[in-house]
């Protein structure tokens, strides 16, 4: 059995695959179930289009890059066995589209605005804080607390590297208690850890161990759902009986999760085990 992980490369070098501890767990479980673990960084070689093939039984989806959903997409066109889905990976990479599919399914949002221009975001200060987030952004990067209207983020149009106009992604402030509560789910397992936000050191990335409700847990569920993914995490903020979800994640890092390497292990050994039977 062969499975390979797409990885981001380190920041010095994007030959080398940048591993987190709880990814070397998964590599050393799946290594001892037998599974040959290859690891792949998309933007450490020149990939020839016209040869490119499965050649692993499974592959998975750490790092999301453009190359890496490209190369993904090619593969999956060719029969490979992908975790998360191609699709599912550019739905929760794309925060415009990814809000609908939650919408359509009354998931609690807080009330979500796009454009091309900042400036049109404005009128909205006089009703309360927006969050200003990129379209396509993670680990908090660009993300803006906007509170007055003369707030210089509302004059910046985002253009591409082609200088053409890249959407702005609002969403209006709501209640948290000054934390996040981070759902984490594999399967059918499922997690949950507080953190403050931003998290700025080690510990805050930890979090605290936090308690799942029925209603949490289900919604933690269709976000899943209506994205297609398996491995994912998804933020919610919490105030009293008042929950929104504001982030949703493939294959985030699992961090404060002791539990989660063994478990992904174990879900993507049961994949590979069924990819590998169908290709024989």
């Amino acid at each position: 059995m062969r499975i390979a992980f797409f990885m981001q490369g380190l920041a010095g070098d994007r030959s080398v695959p940048h591993v987190s501890t709880v990814m070397e767990q998964v590599f050393g479980s799946l290594r001892k179930a037998g599974a040959e673990v290859n690891l792949l960084v998309a933007e450490s070689r020149a990939w020839d289009l016209a040869h490119i093939e499965p050649n692993h039984d499974l592959y998975v989806l750490k790092s999301k890059s453009p190359l890496t959903l490209s190369l993904a997409t090619i593969l999956r066109e060719k029969g490979a066995d992908i975790v998360n889905s191609v699709e599912s990976c550019r739905l929760a990479r794309d925060k415009i589209a990814a809000e609908v599919a939650l919408v359509t399914r009354n998931l609690p949002v807080p009330a979500t605005w796009t454009t091309g221009q900042g400036r049109l975001l404005r009128p909205l200060i006089n009703d309360g804080a927006l969050w200003l987030k990129p379209r396509s952004g993670s680990k908090g990067r660009g993300v803006a607390r906007v509170i007055d209207s003369a707030d210089a983020a509302f004059a910046e149009n985002p253009t591409d590297h082609y200088g053409l106009p890249q959407p702005l992604f609002a969403q209006r402030d709501v209640p948290s208690a000054g934390l996040d509560t981070k759902v984490y789910v594999v399967g059918e397992r499922h997690w949950a850890i507080t953190r403050p936000w931003p998290a700025r050191t080690a510990q805050d990335k930890q979090g605290q161990h936090a308690s799942i409700d029925a209603d949490l847990r289900a919604a933690a569920v269709a976000c899943g759902e209506a994205l297609g993914l398996e491995i994912y995490g998804v933020d919610f903020l919490i105030a009293g009986r008042e929950r929104h979800v504001v982030d949703i994640n493939a294959f985030p890092g699992f961090k404060g999760v002791g539990e989660a390497a063994g478990e992904i292990a174990s879900y993507l050994l049961r994949r590979l085990t069924v990819a590998a039977a169908r290709a024989a």
